[in-house]
């Protein structure tokens, strides 16, 4: 039977915020959590969290200057560690490093953080929580489309695409299922996806503008489906789950414009004050 976290749910405004409004340490809030969820719940947050591991693990790999993302499982001398030993990580990660260390491409030509990608959705959409799954599902689908839209905008114009944009798009694509040929295949405007993304419209009208609204758009859409994917679980790990996503977007934010990350926290709070009451007795 799932399991209601009651007081944690309602005291999560009270755990972002102080009262100048900043937001607290992301890891923070997940010492917290750790300390109030069961083991297979907190699994859920875990895997969530298992994108910015993929993400320091390729920066690791390939000596990217890249700043190490404390928000994942792994610290970072925990990746340099596996680099060498990899028996601690993910099994889709050391699948992964084996391949790259042996100089064999698992998916074509994707770049070696896609083929890790890919790796890691396949993973996902096993998942024993259906709220992973259908979130990963969710991201996986956005991105092929946010890939395939980029595409068709550095090449000009569909019509004049051809075998140029089939070959761009087959390097970036991840996965195979439905959505994934019809990018591959059609040339409407919408690759014909309406009915299957109704999200997809929204996204193509957005696109056509200034980048910084696209980029809002694309996390507002994150936004909106993290909140949707909770159904009626008002205090189940549904809720936290999408928690979790929505204060990693106000993260992003605030450190990219200060004024939408406010916007966002401030809406993210208002959210959660207003929505749950403790039933009697609890």
């Amino acid at each position: 039977m799932a399991r209601n976290y009651y007081y944690f749910v309602s005291g999560l405004p009270d755990l972002i915020v102080d009262e100048s409004k900043n937001v607290v340490a992301f890891n923070a809030f997940m010492e917290e959590a750790m300390e109030e969820l069961d083991d297979k719940d907190f699994e859920v947050l875990r895997a969530l969290r298992l994108p910015v591991d993929n993400a320091n693990l390729i920066s690791a790999l390939v000596s990217q200057k890249k700043e190490f993302d404390p928000r994942g499982n792994y610290s970072k001398e925990e990746i340099n560690s596996a680099l060498r030993s990899p028996e601690n990580l993910d099994d889709y990660m050391q699948v992964f490093l084996k391949s790259y260390k042996e100089k064999k491409q698992l998916f074509g030509d994707l770049t070696p953080a896609d083929q890790l990608n890919w790796l890691f959705y396949e993973e996902m959409l096993t998942h024993e929580s259906e709220y992973v799954r259908e979130w990963f599902i969710f991201d996986l689908n956005l991105r092929n489309i946010l890939s395939a839209i980029n595409c068709r905008k550095g090449l000009g114009h569909i019509e004049a695409l051809g075998n140029g944009r089939d070959g761009a798009l087959k390097s970036t694509i991840i996965g195979k299922n439905e959505i994934t040929e019809a990018i591959l295949r059609s040339s409407a405007s919408d690759f014909g996806l309406s009915s299957a993304l109704p999200w997809i419209e929204r996204l193509l009208s957005s696109s056509k503008g200034e980048l910084v609204t696209f980029e809002k758009e694309i996390d507002q859409l994150k936004w909106d489906m993290a909140e949707e994917l909770v159904g009626l679980s008002y205090f189940g790990i549904e809720t936290i789950a999408a928690f979790t996503i929505r204060l990693m977007i106000v993260e992003r934010w605030m450190k990219l414009d200060v004024k939408t990350g406010r916007l966002k926290l401030d809406s993210l709070v208002e959210k959660l004050k207003n929505s749950f009451t403790v039933p009697a007795g609890f």
